[in-house]
């Protein structure tokens, strides 16, 4: 039996690493709002910050416990002290939704602009916004401390097969993992302090990192939309004018060999899916139908966020739902709740 762990954000959550969409646009306000203070001006291309009139420093300073609605006050109101201008729409869209709900997914967020982009016929400013904003991110992501070790993560991979995750009766193989591949949809390395390209006893493990890796000339960042499952995208698949693929995952794919490492993985042999902190959403739909939906993908096992009592298994097991066209092999795929087990959280977490 083969192994394929799939990581997602969750992870580096598990970590204490402020990974979340929404820490990235705090921590990308709060820093340019300190950027004015010092400067009394700042502008790039998505935003830009001055100070109020007047303003001698007495009044409230942003932090990092600010709430998201205090920088987006400053639209409308100086009396905070500062005068907020957003250049771009779709980061402006960004706000709202993450200021409505302090939860928004970026990914999401821009497919569902591009639909409408489609109709007005314009993609070119959405485009430039979203690449400005992949930008920012790596650069945010590329300032965040090391992640500490969490030694359960370590026993879990070390942990042999349990028949008992898979309904059927008859297996003719043993309960060793014989190979493992790490499917990281993070661009961090968090992972790579547990496992990293090298064996550990008889298990050959690779880690891929689908999605590119920071810092990695020949891994760029992959970012956009993966669902060409939608009904939607055939629509954009037939209109002929340019940019409105550009941000379409598969394109993406094709510039490296990690697409094709994971078709040969999940090829080659049976294999049980762990799901480590993915929200197994619509974003990457083409590809995690392919992995659920392969005759050799026996058994989906999620280990959760939270406790016995109160987790997210019922919504993550409705979320892998949307990525089966055949619902009855989704459920004799998906192990039941009470076989699963929590993921392991850093102190503090």
């Amino acid at each position: 039996m083969n192994r394929l762990i799939i990581i997602g954000n969750g992870f580096d959550l598990a970590h204490g690493l402020k990974t979340s969409y929404c820490d990235f646009i705090h921590d990308y306000l709060l820093t340019n709002f300190r950027n004015a203070k010092n400067t009394r001006h700042y502008e790039d291309a998505l935003i830009k910050v001055e100070l109020a009139h007047g303003y001698l420093g007495t009044r409230l300073d942003f932090n990092e416990n600010s709430p998201l609605s205090d920088f987006t006050f400053c639209i409308k109101d100086t009396s905070l002290g500062y005068k907020l201008i957003i250049k771009s729409k779709f980061l402006r869209q960004l706000l709202h939704k993450a200021g409505l709900e302090n939860w928004v997914d970026i990914e999401n967020e821009y497919y569902t602009e591009l639909k409408k982009c489609l109709e007005a016929g314009s993609i070119d400013e959405l485009n430039r916004d979203l690449g400005l904003i992949i930008q920012e991110l790596s650069k945010y992501l590329t300032k965040l401390p090391n992640a500490p070790f969490i030694r359960d993560f370590k026993e879990i991979l070390k942990s042999s097969f349990d028949r008992k995750d898979v309904v059927l009766s008859c297996l003719d193989f043993t309960n060793s993992v014989k190979q493992i591949q790490i499917l990281n949809f993070n661009y961090t390395s968090t992972v790579e302090q547990y496992f990293g390209e090298f064996p550990v006893g008889n298990q050959k493990i690779d880690i891929n990192y689908i999605h590119g890796k920071l810092n990695d000339s020949k891994n760029s960042l992959i970012f956009g939309f993966g669902d060409e499952l939608d009904d939607y995208y055939k629509k954009l698949e037939g209109d002929k004018r340019k940019g409105f693929l550009h941000y379409i995952k598969s394109f993406w794919y094709a510039k490296t060999s990690n697409y094709h490492n994971l078709i040969r993985f999940i090829d080659s042999g049976e294999f049980q899916v762990f799901i480590w902190g993915h929200s197994c959403g619509l974003s990457d739909r083409t590809m995690l139908n392919m992995i659920f939906e392969h005759d050799n993908c026996l058994s989906i096992k999620i280990f959760y966020h939270g406790t016995k009592e109160k987790n997210n298994h019922t919504e993550l097991t409705q979320e892998i739902s949307r990525h089966f066209h055949n619902k009855g092999l989704m459920r004799k795929k998906i192990v039941p709740e009470d076989k699963c087990e929590p993921m392991p959280q850093a102190n503090g977490v």
